[in-house]
């Protein structure tokens, strides 16, 4: 689980592994299960987030034209 703190107009991603074949399935990619968003607290302009996914989906903190893990 990846746990982030996002401000307002700030983004996550989610998008598939580099090492996924394009060719996968959805059914497949979602048989470990669904992709899961939990809000951990929040405040003023700001809230604390963990996201969870299968394994065949990388999950980015994007800070301006960066992605960081």
């Amino acid at each position: 689980m990846l746990i982030v703190s996002r401000r307002n107009a700030e983004s996550i991603l989610i998008e598939p592994s580099k090492d996924l074949d394009p060719s996968t399935p959805v059914g497949e990619i979602f048989g470990e299960g669904p992709i899961e968003i939990t809000v951990f607290s929040g405040a003023g302009h700001r809230v604390k987030m963990g996201v969870a996914a299968p394994s065949a989906l990388s999950i980015w903190r994007k800070d301006g034209d960066k992605k960081s893990a």
